[in-house]
């Protein structure tokens, strides 16, 4: 961790108030809570070790508050290690143990972190109910929830090039995780705005639009998001970041930069969860090659991109990655591939625009509507189902 770190104020509370603590049962949940702030921070042997003491601990005497604080934070675990879909199950059930006792507000916060899951999943459904459930059940001072349930709502309304809509979300999560102290939340707020600045800036440069106007933007975005990882420490899924930073050099006309942070991170970028964007990232890496006058390279990348297009890759994922190749394909001569990729292309993005009309459709349907500056934001919203 850099030495530079300032310490945390939120586990700065945890630890005073475990100290304080005389009951068992709660002192273990805020146990698990700081084991969950340290594994999302990357700090993942701290964390474990924590984790199997108190499994140790509460072998023979399970109580649901501390199983369900148990699978969060394994959950947790799961996603910042690897990003791994694992995670999800592990949320669902803290979501169900916390529901089954009546502990609302762990359910609030289990809700939210499952909705995070459901959007990068494509789950609109589960997204739209898991959001409701969490604004519904969070009390007010239950920062934690209403941080996570907040920022999803505004990567939704992103995701669907809704910044109006999005931005009032996005102010609303960074007080409730500045009023927390958690920095942790802080990070993943400055990571995905970087990241879909990143998308938006790919998406511009194949099927049109203002790349230089959103690689500025993503380029901003993302050293702001560095910055302040290395400030406050955090450690986890350190290999997303020199990806954002490939894409946005590949845009901006920097191909050997590009390359050589691509060369440098793919592997471990696959590793810690990425694997399915492998096909976009060969396919700008052909690119790159092309430019810098490796014909041979980006023929060999090119037609494995291709091979790499599956249904694991969302669909604007997909999309991107034909318009590149089907460009790619035409500078290299390969009439049929060009044309091929292209259509393909042009049905991916119609299926993206399709869902993005869909889900800002179904946020309104839900109520899950903008904050306005001066008045409390409908976040007590009812739950669908």
């Amino acid at each position: 961790m850099n030495a530079r770190a300032p310490h945390s104020r939120l586990l700065a509370r945890l630890d005073a108030d475990i100290a304080r603590t005389r009951n068992l049962v709660d002192a273990a949940c805020l146990r698990a809570e700081r084991a969950g702030f340290l594994a999302r921070r990357g700090q993942f042997a701290e964390a474990k070790a924590e984790l199997d003491a108190l499994h140790v601990h509460f072998a023979d005497r399970p109580h649901p508050a501390v199983s369900a604080w148990l699978c969060m934070v394994e959950g947790w675990m799961l996603h910042f290690g690897s990003l791994s879909a694992g995670a999800r199950d592990k949320l669902k059930r803290a979501q169900a143990l916390s529901a089954a006792a009546g502990l609302a507000q762990l359910q609030a916060l289990s809700s939210a972190w499952l909705a995070h899951m459901d959007y990068s999943h494509n789950d609109l459904d589960g997204l739209v109910r898991n959001l409701t459930l969490a604004l519904q059940l969070a009390a007010p001072d239950n920062h934690a929830a209403r941080a996570r349930a907040c920022m999803v709502v505004a990567l939704s309304y992103d995701f669907c090039d809704r910044m109006d809509l999005a931005q009032p979300w996005y102010v609303r999560s960074r007080e409730h995780a500045l009023a927390e102290g958690d920095e942790t939340t802080q990070s993943a707020l400055n990571y995905n705005i970087s990241a879909h600045r990143v998308h938006h800036a790919m998406q511009a440069a194949v099927f049109g639009g203002d790349v230089q106007g959103q690689a500025r933007y993503a380029e901003a975005g993302a050293e702001c998001a560095s910055n302040f990882d290395d400030w406050v420490g955090t450690e986890s899924l350190d290999a997303l970041m020199p990806m954002q930073r490939a894409c946005i050099a590949s845009v901006q006309g920097q191909y050997g930069d590009a390359l050589a942070l691509y060369e440098k991170h793919l592997e471990d970028a696959r590793q810690q969860g990425l694997a399915r964007l492998t096909g976009n990232y060969l396919a700008d890496m052909a690119w790159c090659r092309w430019h810098l006058g490796d014909r041979t390279g980006a023929r060999r990348d090119g037609h494995a991109a291709a091979q790499s297009i599956d249904s694991s890759m969302h669909v604007d994922d997909q999309a991107t990655t034909h318009a590149r190749l089907g460009l790619l394909f035409g500078l290299l001569g390969e009439e049929e591939l060009r044309t091929g990729h292209g259509a393909r292309a042009q049905e991916c993005w119609a299926r993206h625009r399709a869902y993005q009309d869909e889900m800002v459709r179904a946020f309104e349907a839900a109520q899950l509507v903008t904050y306005r500056p001066g008045q409390e934001p409908q976040d007590r919203v009812p739950v669908k189902g």
